[in-house]
């Protein structure tokens, strides 16, 4: 199933969840193309690929846990 990117509203089968937060507040949270996941990883933002429903369940419950673990977002140091 091909599904939009959110950025570039490309067609694509494969998704990718970028996020980034501010003091535990989300503050982007959307998927996105391997093309335009490239580049957020470039950015430093945190990248997520998503699985297919049906390859998630033919996983077993710990490697689909530690597989899809999203990683923390570090700070940008503050300029003064």
């Amino acid at each position: 199933m091909e599904t939009v990117c959110r950025r570039c509203y490309h067609f694509s089968k494969n998704l990718y969840r970028v996020t980034t937060e501010d003091g535990g507040v989300v503050l982007l949270n959307m998927f996105v193309c391997p093309s335009c996941a490239r580049l957020a990883r470039s950015l430093g933002l945190a990248t997520v690929k998503m699985e297919s429903a049906k390859t998630a369940a033919n996983t077993t419950g710990v490697q689909a846990m530690t597989d899809s673990k999203q990683q923390s977002v570090q700070p940008a140091p503050s300029i003064r």
